[in-house]
């Protein structure tokens, strides 16, 4: 759980989005202060959007009352968006891509202009929620294997480790950039390394998905 929600947190989307941020309030010069406090506020509604949605999943998941047999269908999803992932990093330019949709960017670029905790923190919901294309793989995989392994209370409490773990990247990085150079030179990092990032991504839902199948019956391997 506290590997899979760093990984998680170290998505392209919500990186990409933490840098036009903080790039666009350095711009429109902003102090340092309200750099972090604008910031803080987007992680903030990301990680109450990412963690009410988790509640959500987590809970269909343990309506069916066969939580192994949902654990594998669950692991068998991580494994093909873990393939998509694996192909954005090794070939682009082909067809079906894991990324937040257009649409939903556009939405982004206009909570940005208004540069205000409220908005930065809508924009964090918003990210939060359309993040999932990016790497909700990773998350799915461990809402499965909470369904099979553990009660919901239970799964309740992991899944708000899993969010802290989801966020620290994010507030590393914020802390980090809160300052023009730092900022520019991550923006610039971000677009040269989003291969490796999907990569990285992909890899860690194969893994997952492979995981949970042997640890929900190692007879589906076969």
């Amino acid at each position: 759980v506290l590997v899979a929600g760093l990984l998680d947190g170290s998505n392209p989307c919500a990186f990409a989005v933490m840098a036009f941020l903080v790039a666009f309030l350095f711009a429109v010069r902003r102090a340092r202060w309200q750099v972090l406090q604008v910031g803080a506020s987007y992680i903030v509604g990301m990680y109450l959007v990412y963690f009410a949605l988790g509640l959500g999943l987590l809970r269909a998941l343990n309506l069916p009352g066969q939580p192994h047999l949902v654990a594998r269908a669950s692991a068998g999803i991580v494994i093909m968006l873990g393939l998509v992932q694996l192909k954005d990093g090794l070939s682009p330019q082909l067809l079906l891509h894991l990324s937040m949709p257009a649409p939903t960017w556009n939405a982004a670029r206009a909570l940005m202009t208004r540069t205000g905790p409220l908005s930065a923190a809508a924009l964090g919901g918003l990210v939060g929620l359309c993040t999932v294309p990016c790497s909700g793989g990773i998350y799915l995989g461990i809402l499965g294997l909470l369904a099979a392994e553990t009660t919901y209370l239970v799964g309740v409490g992991y899944l708000a480790i899993y969010n802290v773990m989801f966020i620290l990247p994010l507030t590393a990085i914020l802390l980090l950039v809160a300052n023009r150079p730092t900022a520019r030179a991550l923006a610039l990092w971000e677009r040269g390394h989003t291969q490796a990032m999907h990569l990285l991504a992909g890899s860690t839902m194969l893994a997952l998905g492979i995981l949970i199948l042997a640890w929900s019956g190692p007879g589906l391997l076969f």
